[in-house]
Formats: structure tokens, C-alpha cells, sequence
């Protein structure tokens, strides 16, 4: 098996997409309530940067599975001071939720 930087700079692109994505959603998730999910969320981004690759792509695993699991982030509705608000953060839950199960694959 032969190393090719591109490897590592393409995983480093998407290690740094998974960051902003967790950012935005923990942003989102503390706005509207859901302080534990997003506590969760910021646990795990603590350990991306930085770690072991095998921690990292534990990580990665756990957050490709909270996605889409029982109970995992697609479950949740967002509630707002009204419908539009509501309607607005529900989206943008489902934008970044798509995006992370995407760039944790």
C-alpha cells in the first residue's frame, strides 16, 4: 500500500467539514432547546481534532450513528416562538443533519 498526501489533505478537508457541522448544529440545538443533545455533540467535537486517527474514526462511527438512530438527531422537531421560526429550524436541522451523515460515511 503506497501513501499519497492527498490522502491525508482530503481527510483533513472532511475532518474540518465534520467541525463546522458540529459547530453549526450544536449553535442550533442550544437556540432551540435541546442543551443535552448539543452537549453531546460538543463532547464528541472535543475529541476530532487532534486525537488518534482510531479515536477519530470512533468518533466518526458514533456520529454517523446518532444521525439516523432511535432517537438521533433526524427524531427531534425544533420548536420556535412560531411556525416560520419552527419551519426555519427544522430545515436547517435536516441540511446539517443530511450533511454530517454524508461527510461520516
Amino acid at each position: 500500500m503506497s501513501f499519497d498526501a492527498s490522502d491525508e489533505r482530503d481527510s483533513g478537508d472532511r475532518l474540518d467539514a465534520v467541525c463546522e457541522v458540529l459547530k453549526r448544529l450544536i449553535d442550533l440545538l442550544s437556540r432551540f432547546g435541546q442543551g443535552d443533545k448539543a452537549d453531546w455533540l460538543a463532547e464528541r467535537l472535543a475529541k476530532l481534532p487532534g486525537g488518534s486517527a482510531e479515536n477519530g474514526a470512533a468518533v466518526l462511527a458514533e456520529l454517523h450513528g446518532a444521525v439516523l438512530g432511535m432517537g438521533g438527531l433526524m427524531d427531534l422537531q425544533l420548536q420556535g416562538g412560531s411556525l416560520e421560526e419552527s419551519d426555519g429550524a427544522n430545515a436547517e436541522l435536516d441540511r446539517l443533519g443530511d450533511q454530517l451523515f454524508e461527510l461520516t460515511r
